[in-house]
């Protein structure tokens, strides 16, 4: 089907602009690293289409919880990281003996590493926590201090378990190159400490991608190169979501119904907040009107609304815009990060997603109904 055959609200994966942000971040570790992994962030966006084409490229996934790691193995990925504070001991001690990369991140799971065969030998990773300046207050992931050296000890007492490597990913606000210098920095301050020789250094994500004045993938392998420079034989793991899936997606909305409340000309559309910014901390967004003629006169200040029964439902003002018509759409760009993964079972259910190959438009998932919601539970 053609672009204007599209069913909204609904997203679209650009699977050409998915596959040219791997590549090119790939391409970028390759450059700077003899042996590096690209594996991507699930919880970020778990649509089965996007998985499917990560995939097929050859991206390892990175998963936080035993529902995200079997689904990893549903979709066929063959090398999976098993990250996150919560995990399944069953799942746990399934990911260690198949190979996968697990990353320690409780105390509950140092305990679980008894439960290993006892002839087997087994390889492990240690989650450490990291302290930035940029910090409000402190990150609750990984060992420190004390229960760092009681963790490391306890592995290490263990005849048939060993550390292989350390996990050291921070959520920032800034994404900034200084992040990634502070938590290289704090990598070899841990490797050195305790006498490490680490198969990998896994960074954990949080990069912007192909962010229009931000760093790019080639930034940021540049520093991460200078600052592991002195574990050139370690594989360097880095865990992207946005990075990969934010500007691969757009979600498409009509506009419903257009009205006047005092003076407002208030447009409502088929889609939400939620669909977009659902942490509800955006004031504008990347926008279009695909089929608003060019020259359409302006209507002044238009406050464009969703669908929902919420007062704060309010996407965004346009002042000096287009005047809006009922069955014109509105198309929200660089929407593929966080936004599918956290949109609500709130009134309308799961949204259809397309896939753009080219110039042609497949649907890869129908929006969920009333059937299909009973039929979860089972009714």
């Amino acid at each position: 089907m053609n672009r204007e055959a599209l069913n909204t609200p609904c997203f679209v994966l650009d699977s050409d602009a998915l596959k040219a942000n791997y590549r090119a971040f790939s391409a970028a570790l390759s450059a700077h690293f003899a042996s590096a992994v690209l594996a991507y962030s699930v919880k970020t966006n778990a649509n089965p289409a996007l998985l499917r084409l990560l995939c097929a490229e050859g991206a390892a996934a990175e998963v936080v919880s035993a529902t995200e790691y079997r689904l990893a193995k549903g979709i066929g990925f063959r090398k999976l990281i098993y990250n996150g504070p919560v995990k399944e001991k069953e799942s746990f001690l399934s990911a260690i003996r198949e190979g996968a990369i697990v990353n320690i991140d409780s105390k509950r799971e140092l305990g679980w590493l008894a439960e290993l065969p006892a002839k087997g030998k087994y390889g492990v990773g240690i989650r450490v926590n990291v302290s930035l300046e940029e910090d409000e207050t402190f990150s609750r992931f990984g060992f420190d201090g004390s229960e760092l050296d009681g963790a490391i000890a306890y592995i290490g007492s263990l005849p048939n378990v060993e550390i292989k490597g350390i996990h050291l990913h921070r959520t920032s606000k800034s994404r900034s190159l200084d992040v990634y210098r502070s938590i290289c920095s704090r990598a070899s301050e841990i490797i050195r400490k305790y006498g490490l020789r680490p198969e990998y250094i896994d960074i954990g994500g949080g990069f912007y991608g192909d962010f229009p004045g931000k760093p790019g993938y080639e930034d940021y392998a540049s520093v991460l190169e200078e600052g592991l420079e002195d574990y050139k034989g370690a594989t360097v793991i880095v865990e992207p979501g946005n990075a990969l899936c934010a500007s691969a997606f757009s979600f498409v909305s009509s506009v419903v119904d257009v009205k006047t409340v005092g003076d407002e000309r208030v447009v409502v559309c088929d889609g939400s907040r939620n669909d977009v910014d659902p942490f509800f901390r955006k004031n504008d967004y990347f926008k279009s009107f695909p089929g608003v003629e060019e020259g359409r006169p302006s209507s002044g200040r238009q406050t464009v609304v969703g669908f929902t029964c919420l007062e704060n439902d309010r996407l965004f003002v346009l002042e000096d815009g287009p005047e809006l018509h009922e069955g014109d759409r509105i198309e929200f760009s660089n929407t593929g990060a966080y936004t599918m993964a956290l949109s609500p079972l709130f009134i309308r259910y799961f949204p259809r997603v397309y896939v753009k190959e080219g110039e042609h438009y497949r649907l890869a998932s129908d929006e969920w109904g009333a059937d299909d919601y009973l039929k979860a539970y089972g009714l």
